[in-house]
């Protein structure tokens, strides 16, 4: 209500006479000096303040920023020539370099220049542009030219209730264990070469509704093996799976997976006699490409369990989709400990089970919330 008050004043008088109008308590207060009406108007640059567009100052010219450090956008503050002391305040745009926004944040002043620090997930080591311009109210001054910026390296991270881990860049932030027996192939993630093959990851805090989803490649048809696992979650880190209290797992099944090439899964939601999984696999055949980028994503509730499967990434068509309820007593997800896994140990303890034998997987991501859209 008080940006209206101040809004009716600005048209209620001149650019001359605008000093003398009086606004009630209650509106906003009087504009600045010299009458910042005379600032708002329609340019033919389609931008409706009189300012200048702000100054670029850091980072600039393709910089390449330390890593694990904040990106911290800074620009000289605008000016306007039609009146003084008008508080203006300043959006900060973060794009891709084909012009795909991933940020747009407005800030107040802050002495001889504006600073924002992205909050943005950026991808490790990529281009990234950005520019600024100054607003008033609903009225906006001429956007600034396009500095860019070479995003920190990102070595994942683990949080209390989230996980990121990028696997293109050589390492995991989890630990490598089964038969150890992956290669980390740069810039496409990490490819499994056995069934016994994994990595764990261990939350610091569970919680009791999330998603689990990962990038992956290689899914060819007929693969081994017959009960193969993308990612699960465990409450134990060294048992069999079907042991757990609190668990699930995502299936792309290979030769000998009754049937071959299902999309399937389990989620244990306290104990077996709570799980959940879909009714009829046989329905659920898919010949995946495996030159082509799946994203996999495991959502659960205490009483729910739903799969999406997707092609070419997030913003990708839908391959999949199923969610069950659980029906049978009181369920829930209250574990001690979750241990997230890509594949997972069930290998060392039943024939025909394990770790999907060939996949690449990268950008995985645990979390109490979606998965930010600023991921691949």
């Amino acid at each position: 209500m008080k940006a209206i008050g101040l809004h009716l004043c600005l048209l209620a008088a001149s650019a001359s006479a605008f000093t003398s109008v009086a606004c009630s308590k209650d509106s906003a207060p009087a504009a600045p000096s010299g009458g910042a009406s005379a600032c708002v108007t329609t340019i033919t640059d389609g931008s409706t303040l009189k300012a200048t567009a702000p100054t670029l100052q850091s980072p600039a010219n393709g910089a390449k920023l330390p890593q694990f450090q904040p990106v911290v956008l800074v620009a000289g503050n605008s000016t306007t020539p039609c009146a003084t002391g008008v508080p203006l305040s300043y959006r900060f745009e973060v794009s891709t370099t084909t012009g795909g926004v991933v940020e747009s944040a407005l800030v107040g002043a802050g002495g001889a220049a504006a600073s924002r620090t992205v909050a943005a997930l950026l991808n490790s080591q990529q281009t990234y542009q950005w520019r600024a311009r100054a607003e008033y109210l609903a009225y906006f001054g001429p956007w600034s030219g396009y500095q860019t910026f070479v995003a920190p390296a990102n070595d994942g991270y683990i949080k209390a209730t989230e996980l990121f881990d990028p696997l293109t860049n050589g390492k995991t932030v989890g630990t490598i264990g089964g038969s150890g027996n992956v290669t980390f192939v740069p810039n496409q993630g990490l490819r499994m070469n056995d069934p016994l093959a994994y990595v764990i990851y261990q939350m610091p805090q569970t919680f009791s509704s999330g998603e689990m989803s990962v990038e992956v490649t290689g899914l060819a048809p007929d693969g081994e093996p017959g009960k193969a696992r993308i990612i699960s979650m465990l409450d134990r880190p060294s048992s069999l799976a079907s042991s757990s209290k609190y668990s699930f797992n995502l299936q792309y099944r290979g030769a000998g997976g009754a049937p071959n090439n299902c999309i399937t899964w389990k989620a244990v939601l306290g104990d077996n006699a709570h799980s959940v999984e879909p009714p009829n696999r046989f329905n659920n055949i898919f010949t995946l490409d495996p030159s082509t980028v799946y994203l996999w994503q495991g959502f659960w509730t205490p009483t729910s369990f739903r799969v999406v499967v997707r092609q070419g990434g997030v913003t990708g068509p839908v391959v999949y989709e199923e969610k069950v309820d659980a029906t049978s007593g009181t369920t829930n997800w209250n574990p001690e400990v979750m241990y997230p896994f890509l594949g997972t140990n069930n290998g060392t303890f039943v024939d025909n089970d394990g770790t999907r034998v060939g996949m690449t997987l990268k950008n995985l991501w645990v979390g109490n919330t979606p998965r930010p859209a600023t991921l691949p």
